[in-house]
């Protein structure tokens, strides 16, 4: 079969993404300060006092490309939200956050393989908080943390409850300027030095977008990974095993020479089955985890005890 083939397997479903719909949501993308008017009428999101600009004429014919496979993996930039995908927060407490199960597991998968990034609507001291209960030492390691602020919301819009959409381009444009700029003044911190093989650029071809909403992503539909909203019900449970579907579903990806094309002919689908040697890799991820923090509990016990001396 050619590599550009389009034949569904059990990870995929053949589905275009679409935006979901109310009664109550209006034709218009455009509301006025003195007509508010609800994007979501259910959740009491209004919409932002910027219009919504359309997608970009170029984005559609890059993703309408047939999937091509290659044979090496690609460094793809992975944009993670944290609330409802990550982590549930407690309506009661924010403070009180519940881990996503299988998160460690999902983690050191990304930061094996992909640029990390997190990007969330939440404000700078929730990020903050979130990311305290799951990420540990990997916080070093994100190339960039975007909260709130970065929506690019007026002061008005940052205080209310309005509809955040993450455009990417936001992001490989703050990239692009970052790059630009080392270059002209020819000087390369380490970190950089050590990223000589990620791309040129990021763009639709090598980024995706996890979250639990597809409103935030409706200007590059074909780069976000939707996820079932972790809340109370499932943090309770405790059984979600998404994030080792995404992790599945990342492991296709990274062998994509345009994810775009990719995810428009195979969406990642939450209903897709899971096997037993998921769950084995998981475990022992987990049980690599433990071991590892038993040996630093046991380092700091022993430094510990030779300084009391």
């Amino acid at each position: 079969m050619p590599a550009h083939a389009t034949t569904k397997d059990a990870w995929t479903t053949h589905r275009e993404p679409q935006q979901k719909a109310t009664s109550t949501t209006p034709t218009t993308t455009t509301r006025t300060t003195q007509n508010p008017v609800y994007y979501n009428a259910s959740t009491k999101t209004f919409y932002p006092s910027t219009p919504i600009r359309p997608i970009t004429p170029t984005y559609t014919p890059i993703a309408l490309q047939d999937p091509i496979t290659v044979t090496k993996p690609r460094t793809l930039l992975v944009v993670l939200d944290l609330n409802g995908t990550l982590f549930y927060r407690a309506k009661n407490n924010k403070r009180n956050v519940t881990p996503r199960p299988h998160l460690q597991a999902f983690l050191d998968f990304i930061f094996e393989h992909c640029k990390v990034m997190v990007w969330s609507s939440a404000q700078p001291h929730s990020v903050d908080t979130m990311l305290s209960c799951g990420f540990g030492n990997r916080v070093e390691k994100l190339d960039r943390v975007w909260t709130r602020k970065d929506f690019r919301l007026s002061e008005h819009d940052y205080n209310k409850k309005v509809l955040t959409i993450k455009d990417l381009e936001f992001i490989w444009d703050a990239i692009k300027a970052e790059k630009a700029g080392t270059a002209a003044s020819g000087a390369a911190t380490d970190d950089e030095k050590a990223s000589e093989e990620q791309p040129e650029a990021f763009d639709q071809t090598n980024t995706v977008l996890i979250d639990d909403s597809f409103d935030k992503v409706q200007l590059q539909p074909h780069n976000g990974v939707q996820l079932l909203d972790f809340d109370e019900d499932l943090a309770r449970a405790g059984t979600d095993c998404e994030l080792l579907k995404v992790k599945r579903y990342l492991e296709k990806l990274i062998y994509q020479k345009n994810v775009s094309a990719y995810m428009r002919v195979h969406p990642f689908n939450s209903n897709a089955p899971l096997h037993e040697d998921d769950f084995d890799v998981a475990k022992k991820n987990n049980d690599t985890k433990n071991a590892r923090d038993a040996d630093e509990l046991a380092d700091l016990a022993s430094r510990l005890e030779k300084s009391s001396i």
